[in-house]
């Protein structure tokens, strides 16, 4: 049974700050190998105490000189220890953000974001926080207590989505060719769909199964080509292990019936749309050139389910799996879609409605013709929080309308 229509959640790249934990692991295995080698300078057949051993046969100046040895090696390895040597300080993750394209916002978390120019970070105390969700409103006026209500239904917003280790979006073939790694969610787990990986040489287990990027049937009267989305892909890749994140849509994409289309509160101009359609109109949100929107990607749809599912929160985690509750399915508001962002109940970390409501278009590709929706839909009775959880894949041929 086809299903109504569908929205696309849309996001823009760009990223984060702070030290990612893969940085973190970097910098420690960097510290434990370089302290190993200080350490075997000092312990081994060659080394400082088999010298000074020698020494202590010869002059006594020849011994305090080796006794100053040792200390510089000791307090080597202190400082690289304490971080605070040359050597084994600590990047900066947020060096190679472009100062041209972004500002580093600091959160009310203490966690450094990239806010491209042309946003604004909301100053509202539900708004401001990472790990609940760090709001990014268009334009640059301020957004405060007394003028976030008009902020919400008239300019688009974006969420954060911190990615602390970009490797588990995406991994490469054999061939070189980067795909996305998609993922199921349960509560005994997170569970890779449809690929394996070793030494570091990513499959894809079965090429008419769920992947990305590729190509479906209809893609050649769309003129979407395989080049084309594998170079989108790739930058979006770029961008996320460059700022350490990307930015989704905070609600459904509306206006969906007139060309330009927004990302705020309030509007119900959300369904009946074709994937070609949503594709080519996600695009156009982006207001300037330092930022690039488009139709969300299933890995990262999936890396949004991963920072919930990983947040240490019950609620968040469960989301993932069983919507109950969470979101506008069939036995809730009489088989209708809402407004965007109209009820808080079915937002998780300020991102409202990727359970239930409309289904949203992925960039995914499944069997041969069809691309992935994701989150469950307000129709037909099959439609469940515990059945169609946010998580939840649906496949259907990219000229049906959602």
């Amino acid at each position: 049974m086809k299903k109504a229509k569908e929205r696309n959640k849309t996001k823009i790249f760009k990223s984060k700050s702070g030290i990612t934990l893969i940085a973190l692991v970097v910098t420690i295995v960097v510290l434990l190998i370089l302290t190993g080698i200080t350490i075997s300078l000092v312990f081994s057949e060659n080394g400082i105490i088999e010298k000074a051993r020698e020494a202590a046969n010869k002059t006594n100046q020849a011994i305090i000189n080796e006794q100053v040895q040792m200390n510089e090696v000791g307090t080597t390895i202190d400082n690289m220890l304490n971080g605070t040597n040359e050597v084994g300080t600590p990047e900066d993750p947020t060096k190679e953000w472009d100062s041209n394209k972004v500002d580093k916002v600091t959160s009310a978390d203490k966690i450094v974001v990239p806010v491209p120019k042309g946003y604004t970070a909301s100053s509202v105390s539900t708004e401001n926080k990472v790990a609940e969700g760090f709001v990014i409103y268009e334009g640059q006026e301020s957004v405060t207590d007394t003028n976030v209500d008009i902020a919400r239904t008239t300019r688009n917003q974006f969420v954060w989505v911190p990615v602390e280790n970009p490797r588990e979006m995406y991994g490469t073939d054999k061939d070189g060719k980067k795909w996305g790694k998609l993922y199921n969610f349960s509560a005994s787990g997170i569970t890779p769909l449809n690929w394996t990986e070793k030494n570091n040489i990513m499959s894809i287990t079965d090429v008419e199964s769920h992947r990305e990027p590729d190509v479906v049937d209809s893609d050649s009267s769309n003129s979407v080509t395989i080049s084309q989305l594998e170079t989108e892909f790739n930058n979006m890749i770029v961008s996320v292990e460059k700022y350490g994140g990307f930015y989704i849509g905070r609600y459904e994409t509306g206006n969906l019936s007139q060309e330009k289309v927004c990302v705020i509160k309030n509007n119900s101009d959300i369904n009946n749309q074709t994937w070609d359609s949503m594709y080519k109109k996600a695009k156009g949100i982006a207001v300037n050139s330092n930022v690039t929107s488009s139709m969300i990607w299933g890995s990262q749809w999936d890396a949004t389910m991963r920072w919930m599912y990983n947040s240490g929160n019950a609620e968040k985690k469960k989301y993932t799996y069983d919507s109950t509750g969470k979101g506008n399915y069939d036995d809730t508001n009489e088989n209708k879609p809402i407004a965007t962002g109209s009820n808080d109940a079915y937002a998780i970390n300020n991102i409202y409605d990727m359970a239930g409501n409309v289904f949203d278009w992925t960039i995914e590709a499944h069997s041969t013709n069809d691309r992935v929706c994701r989150g469950g839909y307000y129709l037909s009775f099959v439609n469940f929080g515990y059945k169609t959880p946010a998580s939840y894949r649906d496949d259907d041929f990219p000229f049906d309308v959602r």
